[in-house]
């Protein structure tokens, strides 16, 4: 049974498809941001084997980059939770971050600081086909990231989506005004008090997890 959350809640891959126009029902994310152990609906999803899938992919993508000189970081050492001014907690986990060889992430007493001189790249891994929100969620990592994460504070990401065969490389300018202007307005859909549009259509309710 659905509870109402003590804060609002949002992870990043729910914005990214509600921005990229993927996700017309917003309520559903709205409903997820305010609200937790809520019934879920079957799904023929195969999570097995995109869950394969995936890991193959993203060990591929670990190897190349080590073999490259870089430095790299895997999903739960990039976990982030911001909590944002407005309380609203905002959350992801990148699938790969990457440093240039020889960039020390802490000094020698332990504490968090900036990252010498150089530019992380955040990879995310999909096994699908192209999509606009695949591209919004590393923008949206590379927003994120160094305000959630110490060690990445002052830096200016690199994004880069890769698909089995292909990859989308995604420079730090792609996050600008307009792009953080349109985060903060569909943030705001999400987040708000007032329940968000809900728009039933077979085809996203055949997807959607909530029971009804």
């Amino acid at each position: 049974m659905a509870t109402k959350r003590d804060g609002v809640f949002v992870w990043i891959t729910w914005l990214a498809k509600v921005m990229a126009g993927e996700q017309n029902c917003e309520w559903a994310s709205w409903f997820k941001a305010h609200h937790e152990n809520y019934d879920k609906a079957p799904s023929d999803f195969d999570t097995v084997k995109w869950n394969i899938e995936h890991t193959r992919q993203l060990r591929r993508l670990r190897l190349e980059r080590r073999k490259l000189g870089e430095r790299v970081f895997l999903q739960g050492e990039n976990a982030i939770r911001l909590t944002l001014p407005s309380g609203v907690v905002i959350a992801g986990k990148p699938d790969l971050i990457t440093l240039p060889d020889g960039q020390p992430t802490a000094p020698s007493d332990g504490q968090p600081t900036t990252l010498w001189i150089g530019q992380p790249t955040i990879h995310d891994v999909k096994t699908g086909r192209e999509r606009c929100s695949d591209r919004i969620q590393v923008m949206l990592y590379m927003h994120l990231v160094p305000q959630a994460l110490p060690a990445y504070a002052g830096t200016r990401p690199a994004g880069c989506v890769v698909y089995n065969g292909s990859k989308v490389d995604i420079p730090p300018e792609a996050v600008g005004a307009k792009f953080i202007e349109a985060l903060e307005y569909w943030l705001g859909v999400i987040a708000a008090f007032e329940p968000a549009l809900k728009v039933p259509s077979c085809h996203e309710c055949c997807f959607c997890d909530i029971a009804r």
